[in-house]
C-alpha cells in the first residue's frame, strides 16, 4: 500500500476512535445527570446490544450483497450521528427516545468499530496491530478532551465535537480504497456446523463470560467513580487510560503472537481481569480507580489477540469469517445486553464493592473453562 494512503488508514482510525469516544465514554454520566437510576440505566444500555446485534448482522449480509464496505461504514456513521443528535441535543424527550437514542449511539459504535477492523484488516494486515493503536490514541487523547468539556459548556459540547469529528471521518473514508467482500454468506448450515462444533461453542461460551466482565468495567466501575465522588472528567481520563495502554501491545502483536500460544494468552487474560476488578473493588478514590484501569495494559489486548487465533485453530478455512461473525454476535451482543441488568440489580443488592470482589471471583469460570479447552486441544 502506498505511503499517502497508509497516512490516511492511521487518520481514519485515529478520528474515527475519536469520534466514538466523544458520545461512548460519557453515557453513564449523562444518563446519571439526566436522573435515571441504576436500573433504569442498565434497561437503557442493554438497549444497544439489541442495535449492535441487528447492526452486525445486517451490515453484513448488506457487505456480502453489494460487495463493497464503504456505503455500509458511511450509513453506519450516519446513524451514530443521528443518535448522538437525539441524546445530547434535545434534553427533554421520553424514556422511548432515550432508549432509541442510547441504542443507536451505543449500537452503532460496536457495528463501526467491526467494519473498521474488518476493513483495515484486508487493505493492510501486516500493519493492524499499528493501525488498531491509532485508532486506541484516538480514543485515549478525546475521551480526555470530553471529560473536560461538560463542566464548563455542557454536553452539547460533545455533539459539536463529534460532528466536526465526523465530518473529517466522512472526508478521508473517500480517499482509501475499498475492498472487495468475497466472504461467504452465513446460512443455516453453516450455523448447524457451529453449533456442533464442541470446542468453537465452548470458545464462544469462554468469551461471553470474559466479554461481560469487560463491560461491567465500562458501565459498573464508572458508577462506582460517580457514586465515591467523581467527576466527568474523571470519567474520561479513566477512559483514555485504558486506551492508551492498550497501545503497546497492539504494536508488539506479531512478537508476543510468535512467543506465545493462544491458550496461554487467554488465560494470562483471565488472570489479570481477576486482579483489576479485584482492585477495583479494594481502591476508593476516584484516581486510585483510573490507576487501576491502567491493567488494560494486559487485559483486553490480550483478550482480543487470543480471541482471533483461537477461533480459527478450531473452525475449517471456509468457515472462518462466518466463525467470527456468530461468535462475536453472541458474545459482543450477549454482554452488552446481560450485563447492564444483572449488575444494576446486583449494585442495589450488594453495594459496588461487593459486586467488584464478585465480578473478581466470577473470572474462576471462564479460567476452568480455559483449561479445559485446552485439555480438548490436547487430545486431539
Amino acid at each position: 500500500m502506498k505511503k499517502k494512503e497508509t497516512l490516511v488508514c492511521y487518520l481514519l482510525n485515529f478520528l474515527s476512535f475519536a469520534g466514538i469516544s466523544m458520545v461512548n465514554t460519557q453515557i453513564v454520566p449523562f444518563l446519571k445527570n439526566a436522573g435515571f437510576s441504576v436500573v433504569d440505566r442498565g434497561f437503557l444500555l442493554s438497549g444497544s446490544a439489541f442495535v449492535a446485534v441487528l447492526g452486525q448482522i445486517l451490515a453484513g449480509d448488506i457487505c456480502d450483497h453489494i460487495q463493497k464496505l464503504r456505503p455500509v461504514y458511511v450509513i453506519s456513521y450516519v446513524l451514530l450521528t443521528l443518535g448522538s443528535i437525539l441524546l445530547f441535543l434535545f434534553p427533554e424527550k421520553s424514556f422511548f427516545l432515550y432508549l432509541l437514542a442510547v441504542g443507536l449511539s451505543g449500537g452503532m459504535v460496536r457495528v463501526i468499530m467491526g467494519l473498521n477492523e474488518t476493513w483495515m484488516l484486508q487493505i493492510d494486515q501486516n500493519n493492524y496491530g499499528r493501525l488498531r493503536a491509532s485508532g486506541a490514541l484516538g480514543l485515549a487523547a478525546f475521551s480526555t478532551i470530553a471529560g473536560f468539556l461538560i463542566k464548563p459548556f455542557g454536553y452539547q459540547a460533545l455533539l459539536f465535537v463529534y460532528l466536526c469529528i465526523a465530518l473529517g471521518v466522512f472526508f478521508l473514508v473517500y480517499r482509501i480504497k475499498d475492498i472487495n467482500k468475497q466472504n461467504k454468506k452465513v446460512n443455516g448450515k453453516d450455523i448447524k456446523e457451529l453449533i456442533m462444533n464442541k470446542k468453537y461453542m465452548l470458545l464462544v461460551c469462554i468469551f461471553l463470560l470474559i466479554y461481560m466482565i469487560g463491560t461491567a468495567d465500562q458501565y459498573v466501575v464508572v458508577d462506582k467513580m460517580l457514586q465515591i465522588g467523581g467527576n466527568n472528567t474523571q470519567v474520561g481520563w479513566k477512559w483514555a487510560v485504558q486506551s492508551f495502554m492498550e497501545v503497546p501491545l497492539f504494536l508488539m502483536a506479531e512478537k508476543i503472537l510468535k512467543k506465545w500460544k493462544p491458550e496461554i494468552l487467554l488465560k494470562a487474560g483471565i488472570v489479570f481481569y481477576a486482579i483489576k476488578f479485584f482492585l477495583y473493588a479494594f481502591v476508593q478514590k476516584p484516581m486510585y480507580l483510573i490507576f487501576v484501569s491502567s491493567l488494560q495494559l494486559v487485559t483486553l489486548p490480550l483478550i482480543m489477540l487470543s480471541s482471533k487465533f483461537l477461533f480459527q485453530s478450531v473452525t475449517k478455512k471456509e468457515l472462518f469469517n462466518t466463525a467470527q461473525m456468530f461468535a462475536m454476535a453472541i458474545f459482543v451482543g450477549g454482554s452488552m445486553f446481560f450485563t447492564p441488568i444483572i449488575t444494576s440489580y446486583l449494585s442495589k443488592i450488594l453495594g459496588y464493592n461487593m459486586l467488584l470482589y464478585g465480578i473478581a471471583m466470577f473470572t474462576i469460570i471462564p479460567f476452568i473453562l480455559s483449561i479445559l479447552y485446552t485439555r480438548m486441544q490436547n487430545k486431539c
